[in-house]
């Protein structure tokens, strides 16, 4: 099953409504903000930064664009020194497009770091793979879908994590 069937798999199990557009591919924000203006999507751009932990685990970070990762405070959350993955583990290990990373449908060896700000916006716009579609999300569903995933969530809360 590729990225793109386990992401539309993963929202049609828990019954979260979406919004899928097809379009050029996007693999900047210009592009991503010329694509929202043109079909009308709501909501924030995900940035999801696949990052190679010390120890050698992997780990999804997701959050919101021009959100600055806290390099500290990811290696207290995930308890090992986090640095981005080269764009050959991203491809190995996850299917995705380097500039496309997607936030969901990961192997379960694949930890994932939930910026909870994210919450605060009325949807969220990710690719679900392809960089020629993106997915428009109810914010207000992701909690369920969060609880739904076989991978081990971590929250980045606005305060200490």
């Amino acid at each position: 099953m590729s990225l793109y069937d386990r992401n539309l798999a993963l929202l049609d199990t828990q019954a979260i409504a979406y919004r899928l557009v097809e379009h050029e591919p996007v693999l900047d924000y210009p592009t991503a903000h010329a694509v929202r203006a043109r079909f009308g999507l709501r909501g924030v751009e995900s940035k999801s930064l696949f990052l190679r932990l010390k120890d050698g685990r992997y780990a999804m970070l997701v959050t919101a664009e021009g959100a600055r990762a806290d390099w500290p405070r990811l290696k207290t959350l995930l308890g090992a020194r986090p640095s981005v993955a080269s764009d050959a583990e991203l491809i190995e290990l996850t299917g995705c497009v380097p500039q496309c990373a997607c936030p969901f449908g990961h192997a379960a060896e694949i930890e994932l770091v939930f910026d909870d700000a994210l919450l605060g916006h009325e949807h969220l716009l990710y690719s679900p793979g392809p960089p020629e579609l993106t997915l428009e999300v109810a914010t207000a569903d992701l909690p369920r879908l969060l609880a739904s995933l076989p991978n081990r969530v971590h929250h980045l809360h606005a305060s200490a994590p």
